[in-house]
């Protein structure tokens, strides 16, 4: 921690019209979450499948056979891929014979085609402070002393929103597009409260002469890198009575001149 506190303060002196006023360690509560997911995998549509959906989309069609003969295709073909879309919810069984649902339109319009495969686990955290979940970016982060002191702006942890969680595994847990094709989170399977963790915060609190402003940064150890949330909190708070505090000092010494 030593070594790292060095390295950022370095970095922030870099500017020569820029000080440090004051440093602090702090820890900041995290909650962890086992969270469990369905998986996707998203396909473009190949021409076999199209065709078929359309043939849906415009005949009335009961048998497998009478496809197969339609489109000169192997009813072998034809029958286990009706049966992979009837199962995926892209065509159902109507009065005058097999359609598409709002789900095979919405394909046959996009030309793309999900196949489920197994699913898959991650951790998941929250920061009340932050009201934010996050796929930690390190696998592996320090965890603060006892003894450290905890964020003096604790924010209030509320109740747990998965839908928030969906989202964020929807938009994170996106692999790249290979020979066609992408793995996509889905639906969460389960969500399991592991424990909270205190991860340590590097605080630093800066006046730049040059600009006469006070400012703060703040390194986020989950993270590994520069959080502008918590300093911008802190920055609110307390700016003013860092300016104070300088002033009064000034006085002081002048008063000794």
């Amino acid at each position: 921690m030593e070594k790292l506190k060095s390295e950022l303060r370095s970095s922030l002196l870099a500017a020569s019209d820029v000080s440090i006023t004051d440093e602090r360690v702090w820890k900041l509560p995290v909650v962890l979450y086992d969270v469990s997911f369905d998986r996707v995998k998203r396909l473009k549509m190949d021409i076999l499948m199209k065709m078929l959906l359309f043939a849906f989309q415009e005949s009335e069609i009961r048998r497998a056979a009478t496809l197969a003969d339609m489109l000169m295709v192997e009813e072998l073909f034809v029958r286990d891929l009706m049966e992979k879309m009837q199962r995926t919810g892209l065509i159902e069984l109507q009065k005058k014979g097999y359609g598409l649902t709002a789900k095979g339109f919405d394909y046959l319009e996009k030309g793309i085609f999900d196949e489920e495969i197994e699913g898959e686990a991650t951790v998941i955290s929250f920061s009340a402070v932050h009201d934010e979940y996050l796929l930690p970016s390190l696998q592996e982060y320090p965890e603060a002393e006892e003894r450290t002191p905890r964020y003096r702006y604790d924010g209030v942890r509320g109740s747990l929103k998965k839908d928030r969680m969906q989202k964020l595994l929807a938009k994170e847990m996106v692999y790249p597009a290979e020979d066609n094709f992408q793995i996509i989170a889905t639906d969460i399977t389960a969500c399991i409260e592991q424990e909270t963790v205190f991860v340590p915060c590097l605080e630093f609190q800066l006046y730049d002469r040059k600009q006469d402003i006070f400012y703060a940064r703040v390194w986020n150890t989950l993270k590994g890198s520069w959080d502008e949330t918590l300093a911008k909190q802190i920055e609110e708070r307390e700016v003013v009575k860092w300016r104070k505090a300088m002033e009064d000092r000034e006085a002081a010494l002048a008063s000794t001149e």
